[in-house]
């Protein structure tokens, strides 16, 4: 079950209003993009479409092809951009180190073309990685770089990101009053840019803060916010993960009806995601919810499931 969220983790960047237009607006006229990078951006577009179904293996195939393309033209920038594409799908996948060979790849690619932009992008991502790793103080120096060049350009939602996950990185060194202040400087930020995802991911990871610290009320109050900052932008991942964590909570409370209300219904947005390693949790933890409250007959329907489901093919 995840207990704290990391901002911007799975960035996929795609250039969307190319995508939507395939043309670059000029002062007198509108020019048509070169043939070979409409094809590289078209099959970016097919990349980030099934990396957001959770259909991993065909997003690196789409990606692969891009970074291909964009090669044949020596496009440089967006070479790094569909390098850090397939980082983050390995970042996904838990392919860390392979995940980490692109990051780097990518930030090494940008530094020599002096796009800061994209050195932070690929900044925060092996900072994250890092992270995965079990190395905290390193992921913290990568946050801190990045977050140098955020505000050096003036970013203000980069900035927010990038003290969210310094607050993670704290976390993983044991550091939880400078965790606390990473989370709520950028719970600020994003509350003064009214940007929605942000403020649940900053209200998930203080809820887990506070229950680390079983300050029940605390915890409880932001778990229930993230969900109502997610719900607002129909962001389903976001809603399984808050609907877990309150499923949970409720469960250290001894309030099994209620963690079990939570479990279900994360359960079918995770079954809608098609999300199998959450589908399997959530199956885990309704059935044992269900032993607990005398009902074997619902456990072990729910355990048959999560059993066919382990069982089923991998998905290409």
């Amino acid at each position: 079950m995840d207990r704290k969220r990391i901002a911007s983790a799975f960035r996929i960047i795609i250039l969307l209003n190319v995508i939507l237009l395939l043309f670059v607006s000029g002062c007198a006229s509108r020019q048509p993009i070169p043939q070979q990078r409409a094809r590289a951006i078209e099959l970016d577009r097919k990349g980030a479409e099934h990396f957001h179904q959770g259909q991993y293996e065909r997003a690196i195939s789409f990606f692969q092809k891009a970074l291909q393309a964009y090669e044949s033209i020596d496009h440089r920038e967006d070479v790094a951009l569909s390098l850090n594409n397939l980082g983050t799908v390995y970042q996904s996948t838990g392919e860390h180190l392979r995940a980490l060979d692109f990051f780097q790849r990518a930030f090494a690619i940008n530094s020599g073309i002096g796009n800061e932009e994209g050195q932070s992008l690929n900044l925060n991502h092996i900072g994250i990685v890092t992270l995965s790793l079990g190395k905290p103080q390193a992921a913290l120096e990568f946050f801190q770089k990045s977050l140098a060049i955020e505000e050096k350009k003036g970013k203000v939602q980069g900035q927010a990101i990038r003290w969210n996950n310094m607050g993670l990185a704290y976390r993983g060194l044991g550091q939880d009053n400078q965790a606390l202040d990473c989370y709520l400087r950028a719970k600020k930020i994003n509350e003064g840019i009214r940007h929605f995802p942000g403020i649940a991911d900053n209200l998930a990871n203080l809820g887990a803060l506070y229950e680390s610290r079983k300050d029940w009320p605390k915890a409880l109050e932001a778990f229930q916010g993230a969900l109502e900052m997610d719900k607002k932008v129909e962001n389903s991942r976001g809603i399984s993960t808050d609907l877990a964590n309150l499923g949970r909570l409720y469960e250290a409370l001894g309030e099994r009806e209620k963690a079990l209300d939570h479990y279900l219904r994360a359960w079918r947005v995770n079954e809608y995601l098609g999300w199998k390693e959450r589908i399997l949790q959530d199956l885990s933890k309704i059935a044992a919810i269900y032993e607990t409250l005398g009902k074997p007959e619902e456990a072990e329907k729910f355990r048959k499931r999560a059993q066919e489901l382990a069982a089923a093919p991998k998905e290409k």
